[in-house]
């Protein structure tokens, strides 16, 4: 599909002569499906929201949008879609529903729950998870679900995972495994929790998500400290408040070396992400120097 797309938009480059020309007389549904293909998202957007077609509109083959979107694993796009109210239910001439041609574990999680509307809800609590195989979404039976040679036990999936999408600032699917099974409050395999986490790298968006679904503003880690612990910036202190006394008496002897938590969760994201021994190799030494000088990378 993305190269039929391709063809038709070189087609329409090649009788322009130069990418505004493209723009300006492209079909505006094909130019959509291009720019959510390379991810160019606002002007996608800009396109769909001119109302110049129906946001279920279907290609000569029965593609949507959210086909196009699903395809490329774009997830910010399905979720603007499905706001949008594009149907997920709608097939292809040959049969196929955006989940079927969907690209990456988010995309699928998110596509199964809007096939599932009205949408389920989830009885997680927030200190902890529903069950090991997932939730409402699916989006924990699939991460617990994937060959990732990377070490983590099935149990451990979904919560490292969360902890690996803030790291990554992914909030979106962050936000879907909360939903699902993963708890505010749940902490990971070296006593912390995802508001730290989101604490200690400045993810004002994965915050935010975490406060919405529960998360506490008190809730010590494995060394004692709280989120804010944790918190630089002006705007992450702002959302979590004055730290504790704890940061105070710690600070001084964390001076000129690295947090070894801190270090190893760095190192921990990276390893899970990595597909070679070569990547493993790397990862290991940024955690040596982050040990040594509190810097990762």
């Amino acid at each position: 599909m993305k190269r039929m797309m391709g063809w038709a938009l070189a087609a329409a480059l090649a009788g322009s002569g130069t990418a505004s020309g493209l723009r300006a007389q492209a079909d505006p549904f094909v130019t959509a499906q291009y720019d959510i293909t390379i991810k160019h998202n606002a002007d996608a957007l800009a396109i769909i929201d001119s109302g110049q077609f129906d946001i279920n509109m279907q290609s000569e083959e029965g593609y949507t949008l959210l086909h196009s979107a699903a395809d490329a694993g774009n997830l910010e796009m399905v979720n603007a879609l499905l706001t949008r109210g594009a149907n997920p239910n709608l097939k292809t001439a040959a049969g196929l529903k955006p989940y079927d041609v969907a690209t990456g574990t988010m995309v699928k999680a998110a596509l199964a729950k809007a096939m599932q509307a009205p949408a389920m809800v989830s009885t997680r609590p927030a200190d902890g998870p529903v069950a090991a195989n997932g939730g409402a979404n699916g989006s924990c039976a699939a991460v617990v679900a994937e060959r990732a040679n990377n070490g983590r036990s099935a149990a451990m999936r979904p919560i490292l995972r969360a902890r690996d999408d803030i790291w990554y600032n992914h909030p979106d699917e962050l936000a879907l495994l909360l939903e699902d099974c993963v708890g505010a409050n749940q902490k990971d395999d070296v006593g912390s929790g995802l508001l730290h986490s989101a604490a200690s790298r400045d993810r004002i968006k994965a915050a935010k998500v975490l406060l919405a679904h529960g998360a506490s503003r008190s809730l010590r880690d494995a060394a004692g400290r709280i989120p804010a612990d944790y918190a630089s910036s002006p705007e992450m202190k702002a959302l979590l408040g004055p730290p504790s006394a704890k940061a105070d008496t710690t600070s001084a002897a964390m001076a000129g070396k690295g947090d070894k938590k801190e270090c190893a969760q760095k190192y921990q994201a990276d390893v899970a992400l990595c597909s070679d021994g070569t990547c493993r190799m790397r990862a290991m030494s940024h955690w040596q120097k982050c040990l040594k000088t509190g810097s990762y990378y």
